[in-house]
Parts: structure tokens; sequence; C-alpha cells
């Protein structure tokens, strides 16, 4: 019997954490270019809630002012179900929360605080 037993215990607690690569824009005209790969973590409780995160590389599109950075890096959190997603989206000392779809052609309003509600554009690659 232990023999049985053995192996769906082995199968049932050793989950394989998936990985999640998003591109996108970013911009009231889309002059960032977003680019993410990000692991699956777990939700500790009752129902597993599909997680991801790790770092965000964004890269400028169009010609730079002077003082203007070209790319630009941070970390994106997010939570997803089915093709909706929340998305937390922190770049050096901005941070920005949006919730859309995840579709070339599906556009949310990143809430950036005191910099406003900047368009996000976000996709599997």
């Amino acid at each position: 019997m232990r023999a049985v037993l053995l192996p769906i215990v082995v199968l049932l607690g050793a989950a394989p954490a998936f990985g999640l690569e998003l591109e996108g824009r970013y911009g009231f005209a889309g002059e960032w270019a977003v680019s993410a790969t990000l692991t699956e973590g777990t939700v500790p409780g009752l129902w597993r809630k599909r997680e991801f995160a790790g770092p965000v590389q964004l890269k400028h599109l169009a010609i730079c002012g002077p003082g203007d950075v070209s790319e630009k890096t941070g970390t994106l959190r997010l939570s997803r179900t089915g093709a909706r997603y929340l998305a937390k989206l922190v770049v050096g000392e901005d941070s920005c929360e949006a919730s859309g779809v995840l579709n070339e052609d599906g556009v949310a309003f990143a809430d950036c605080g005191k910099s406003g509600k900047i368009p996000l554009r976000l996709w599997s690659k």
C-alpha cells in the first residue's frame, strides 16, 4: 500500500512553477516597449491563486530629450484569472496599478498616483 501512495504524494507535492513572458506598450503614444519574464508563485489559502512576479524592462521607442533615459528597469507583480489580470508595476520611485485583459488590443489605464492614469497594453509572447 505504501508503495502505491508514495508516488502519488510525490506527484502532488511537486507542483511545477510556470513562467509567463509578456510584451507590451506603455505611455500615451505607446512610446515604451515593455518586456517581462515572470515566474509563478502561489498564495496560501483554500484556493490556489495564480500570481506571477519578476523583473520588467522598458525601452523608449522614440527620441529621448535631454536628461531622459532610453531604458528603465523595475518589477512587475501580476495576478491572473484567465485572460484578465491585476498588475502592479514599480519602476524607480514610480508605482502603478492596472487591471485589464492580456491582449494586444486591450488597453488598460495604469493608475500611477501623481503621474495620473497612463495607458498600458500587455500580452503574452
